[in-house]
């Protein structure tokens, strides 16, 4: 089969690939403490490992293959929400939070109080202080503070400090859902976040420039196919024709 039929449906799996992506960024352009993923690809050409010995012509024979997605670590803006118990970030550090799974790091700075005091994430997972434990509350002793460094009080008794963790490679990290991911195996880098109270950090993505993309992304997708339909017609008619003549 001619080789810029394989580059022509590369390019239009890489396209489906792209435009999964984008359409759940968009999906989560509300969402709070959201970092949008961005898909990366390599480059082979097909050529090189052919026994035909074609020529290495970019044009012709080099195709894309999906390799994988990155995070876009990228501040999000801040909304004051007024509520004690809102946190938002600014910086490289990440809130950590206690899973059957094990631990996970998270932007959502939603945070609320469990029946025994224990400060938790909105699905109830507690949220972990420096010392590696929960950090408890008593519900019936006023206020609760939390200062830029994630220091938790209440009447000036400090109760303990939220463990923020940052990372070398943020974006290489993986999700595991809830807007959680899962440092195990990354490099801790140094902190340079503060903590707001009162505030969310809103969702990365920006939906004008997303619904641009979105849109390029379907007329690259149409050209690749019409490139490939245009292909798949033209061997057909060879095929028709060839058999005729042989005959």
């Amino acid at each position: 089969m001619d080789s810029g039929y394989y580059v022509a449906a590369g390019s239009l799996k890489a396209r489906s690939f792209q435009l999964d992506v984008v359409a759940n960024n968009l999906a989560n352009a509300a969402t709070v403490g959201y970092k949008p993923d961005q898909a990366f690809f390599a480059v082979f050409n097909k050529a090189e490992s052919s026994a035909r010995k074609l020529p290495l012509s970019g044009s012709l024979n080099d195709g894309v293959i999906f390799a994988g997605t990155g995070v876009v670590t990228e501040q999000g803006t801040l909304r004051a929400t007024g509520r004690p118990l809102d946190v938002a970030i600014e910086g490289n550090a990440f809130l950590t939070i206690k899973t059957p799974a094990g631990d996970r790091v998270t932007r959502d700075g939603r945070l609320q109080l469990g029946k025994d005091g224990q400060l938790q994430a909105m699905d109830g997972n507690p949220v972990l202080g420096k010392n590696g434990q929960p950090i408890v509350i008593d519900p019936k002793n006023g206020n609760v503070s939390i200062s830029a460094d994630g220091s938790v009080s209440q009447k000036e008794q400090v109760l303990g400090q939220l463990d923020l963790k940052a990372f070398e490679k943020a974006g290489s990290l993986r999700r595991t859902g809830a807007l959680r991911f899962d440092p195990t195996g990354a490099t801790e880098a140094p902190l340079k976040g503060t903590v707001t109270q009162g505030h969310l950090e809103q969702s990365g993505v920006d939906a004008a420039s997303t619904m641009v993309e979105m849109i390029r992304l379907n007329r690259l997708y149409e050209l690749s196919l019409k490139v490939a339909s245009t292909l798949s017609n033209d061997l057909d008619s060879r095929s028709i024709n060839d058999v005729a003549i042989s005959r």
